[in-house]
């Protein structure tokens, strides 16, 4: 018998050989059905047969690692459900759009509209049916021929990255065995909601908001995120680095160098695309407001544009949104008492406003400078004023909020939204998170420059997280260029700089330790890549270091 504590403290034994299932269906208080539990922090697929006991915890569907589960479970369900209803479908996982998600059909005969349709409908019969999602191992090489036998060129390269003596586990969904690299659903009553809408060369596989899993949100189009996701996959595909699999064969073919200076030249090009736009409508266009998500690159893409910008006989002049915060006694709280600094009420939108406009007639304005030390605005002397050629750069979180900015007319900004939009995938099923890219990000950063250890950040994410769901990505689709500021090699570089700060984090740092777990997991397929052809402008160096911009970091 094997002896476990439940999150009540409450302990049960079960005996050996059970799996976290049993224990899952006695738990109490939970908000949203459980998808996934851990043990000692360790994340477990619910099915997993224990072979030890200690302290379990729950995932619930209500979170956002929880609907990762739910959404590997459909593009599960859909590849076989496909595949079995249309012998030859050939479907490739790409970048998401807002909660949904475009699967490109490769398949030499696309599926028409009637096809999609009774794909869909069949998934929702198995849905309704309780069609079971099967876990079970299988050793190295019968892994191997499964990933040949479904023709998973990439899963297979991916499956060589693990241990031969390492037991495989697969997923059996009406036959077809998978390797999903992460926790699935028991089956699929699971995942009731979502839809499949003919997008493009494939479909959106559509379902809930993290937050909102009884609710299906209609999917709203974003062309201009779709275009940029669209463009770097293709960008990928064509330089033969789509999946994290061919990224680890370009470094074993001693090709890596070469592929980092072809990866920053063509982001240098897309940054001087935008500086070209603004050259050709400088008369107009004299303001550029730049915003993203934590950790996607603002502040090297706003110098770098700078430069380019500079190239095109243009004198960019930075203005900090930061140095507008109204004075901390003003400042809005959040539930919990604390200063709210990422709401736009703590900005004080009337001064910037005032000075902007100043700025646009031709006036000199000072500028002020915030001092979180005091919690006051400042005024130092910092007088500016605008030149023929001059063009105002604004970066912060609210550039695409219209009500930052709402007495400047249109013609006279432009609103860049800068995000990390990794158009990589682990293999042709399962994609890598974007999220756990910044995360990464921003982890290797803060331990770099802030004297922050990898529990610090990963113990705040979700708070950045909420912050990005209420500022950011509500306004995403109101930008009038999207900058991808993903290197498809950065992974391979963080690894040498997350590893380690996720090995120290340890089993009593809670759910810190479960994510740690999760990236080390991630990181366990991908090949380091050295940094020395990196060259200094890079938006990867404003993480790891050695970046020219060092006094903007």
């Amino acid at each position: 018998m094997l002896k476990f504590t439940l999150p009540d403290n409450s302990e049960l034994q079960l005996p050996l050989g059970s799996n976290l299932l049993t224990i899952a269906k006695l738990a109490l208080n939970i908000k949203s059905p459980i998808v996934e539990a851990t043990l000692d922090g360790m994340p477990m697929d619910l099915q997993a047969p224990l072979h030890k006991g200690g302290r379990v915890g729950f995932i619930e569907m209500n979170t956002e690692e929880g609907m990762r589960i739910y959404l590997r479970t459909l593009i599960c369900m859909l590849v076989a459900t496909a595949e079995k209803l249309f012998p030859g479908t050939k479907l490739e996982v790409r970048g998401t759009l807002g909660s949904a998600l475009y699967i490109a059909d490769n398949s030499k005969q696309p599926l028409n509209y009637r096809e999609w349709q009774k794909v869909e409908e069949t998934m929702h019969s198995y849905v309704d049916a309780k069609e079971p999602i099967k876990l079970h191992y299988v050793s190295y090489e019968e892994a191997m021929q499964v990933a040949r036998q479904n023709d998973m060129e990439d899963g297979l390269a991916m499956l060589k990255m693990l241990p031969p003596s390492q037991e495989i586990p697969l997923y059996n969904f009406i036959g077809r065995d998978c390797y999903m690299f992460g926790s699935m659903c028991p089956n699929a009553s699971y995942v009731p909601l979502f839809e499949l809408i003919p997008y493009g060369k494939g479909i959106v596989l559509n379902y809930p908001d993290v937050g909102k899993y009884k609710e299906l949100t209609p999917f709203v189009d974003q062309p201009l995120l779709q275009s940029a996701f669209e463009t770097a996959e293709e960008w990928c595909s064509l330089i033969g680095c789509s999946t994290l699999a061919k990224l680890n064969k370009l470094h074993e073919a001693g090709k890596a160098n070469r592929m980092i200076q072809v990866c920053e030249a063509w982001q240098e090009r897309k940054l001087a695309a935008i500086a070209d736009m603004v050259a050709q409508r400088k008369n107009k266009l004299k303001l550029i407001l730049i915003a993203g998500p934590s950790s996607s690159g603002k502040t090297s893409t706003a110098q770098r544009l700078s430069i380019q910008l500079a190239v095109d006989g243009l004198h960019p002049l930075p203005i900090s949104m930061d140095d507008y915060y109204v004075n901390r006694a003003d400042t809005p709280l959040k539930e919990d008492g604390s200063y709210d600094y990422e709401c736009l009420e703590a900005i004080d939108i009337a001064a910037f406003n005032e000075h902007l406009n100043k700025l646009l007639n031709g006036e000199e304005v000072e500028i002020p400078k915030y001092n979180f030390k005091t919690g006051l605005r400042e005024y130092r002397g910092n007088r500016i004023k605008m030149g023929e050629n001059s063009v105002l750069i604004v970066e912060g979180i609210h550039g695409l909020n219209e009500k930052l900015t709402a007495s400047i007319p249109a013609e006279k900004k432009l609103k860049i939204y800068v995000s990390a939009l990794t158009p990589i995938s682990l293999d042709e099923h399962s994609r890598i998170n974007t999220t756990n890219v910044r995360l990464l990000r921003r982890m290797v950063r803060d331990n770099q420059f802030r004297a922050k250890t990898a529990v610090d950040t990963l113990s705040k994410w979700d708070d950045v997280r909420e912050g990005e769901n209420k500022y950011i990505f509500p306004f995403q689709g109101d930008a009038d260029v999207v900058f991808n500021s993903t290197l498809i090699y950065e992974l391979a570089v963080l690894k040498k700089y997350a590893e380690p700060l996720l090995l120290k984090v340890k089993p009593e740092n809670g759910l810190a330790y479960t994510t740690a777990q999760r990236l080390l997991a991630l990181l366990s397929h991908v090949c380091s890549i050295e940094e020395d052809v990196i060259p200094n402008n890079s938006i990867i160096k404003e993480f790891i270091g050695g970046s020219i911009f060092k006094e903007a970091l």
